[in-house]
């Protein structure tokens, strides 16, 4: 038993020995240990003497403030590990951004490390947008969207997404500018409850369906005077199948083909009458407007066996 009280004390006088030992130090030195655990409040970065390259906190760990006027810095902020990522993270690199954005007169120093941030990031930007590849002007829309987000957000301390998970921040950076970019040229999906794609896209750009929506306000402003009748015709949906009906004519990669389609499916025009108009037979007409028929129907049960699958 004597044995026993004998080590319990000893382990206690173990535990205390630290607290004791930090109370024994001359105050200066004892404020100097103190204040070196109390950097981090909030997990807040804090900037201390940034002119004689001071020191960037986050939650607790001790980060240098690099600057990228520096060659060897800029080689290190460049450096890959063996793994394939970078020496500096990408974490740690938007604690440095603003740190320096809470320095005076630093602007220039801020925007060559939002450079580098950015373009870490590019190529996750392009391999995001590629589903956009054949319309450039769009796949370049979703990139900048991605750059604007990125550039802001970084600069932004309350931002503690994109420190916390920079990877699944940036993925999901990229799917919702692409997302935005899909909206507005009306090539997104109505999805099911599953959240699954369903039906055709609506292939309406953003230009025309600000066109339409003006046209179904002032119909809806007719609608609430009294004493005026609405109009049956609904031009949203007028307008709409002629979009369609332009889409589907894509298909078909002879123009006399679309004319013929155009003149017999739309005008109803006679066959000699067509005939005139593209100055050929009429039974070349006919011919010409069967074969077109059939690689059109062709061309759609295999959209709407790609849509369902």
């Amino acid at each position: 038993m004597d044995e026993s009280k004998k080590a319990g004390s000893a382990k206690r006088r173990q535990r205390t020995e630290p607290v004791d030992q930090l109370a024994e130090l001359p105050e200066a030195k004892r404020g100097q240990a103190m204040s070196s655990n109390d950097r981090s409040v909030n997990g807040k970065q804090v900037v201390q003497d940034a002119e004689h390259g001071g020191s960037v906190v986050q939650a607790g760990e001790q980060a240098p403030l690099l600057d990228p006027r520096d060659p060897k810095t800029l080689a290190l902020l460049r450096q890959r590990t063996p793994a394939g990522g970078y020496t500096v993270p990408e974490a740690q690199l938007v604690g440095i951004i603003r740190a320096w954005g809470a320095v005076d007169g630093k602007k220039e120093v801020v925007q060559q490390l939002c450079g580098l941030l950015i373009e870490r990031c590019m190529p996750e930007f392009q391999r995001r947008s590629w589903g956009l590849r054949h319309r450039p002007q769009l796949m370049e829309d979703a990139i900048m969207g991605m750059i604007e987000q990125v550039l802001r957000e970084a600069q932004d301390p309350h931002e503690t997404f994109m420190t916390l998970n920079f990877i699944h921040y940036l993925r999901c950076c990229c799917a919702d500018n692409f997302g935005r970019v899909l909206r507005q040229e009306g090539l997104s999906y109505r999805r099911d409850e599953q959240g699954r794609p369903a039906g055709r896209p609506q292939h309406v750009p953003q230009a025309l369906v600000d066109r339409i929506d003006v046209v179904a306000e002032d119909q809806e402003d007719a609608v609430g005077q009294p004493g005026v009748v609405a109009d049956p015709h609904d031009a949203l949906d007028e307008r709409l199948a002629a979009v369609e009906a332009q889409r589907i004519l894509g298909y078909l990669e002879d123009p006399m083909d679309r004319q013929i389609m155009v003149l017999r499916v739309l005008n109803h025009m006679r066959w000699d009458d067509i005939a005139k108009v593209c100055g050929k037979t009429e039974r070349t007409m006919r011919l010409r407007y069967e074969k077109a028929l059939v690689k059109l129907r062709q061309c759609i049960e295999a959209e709407t066996a790609a849509v369902a699958q």
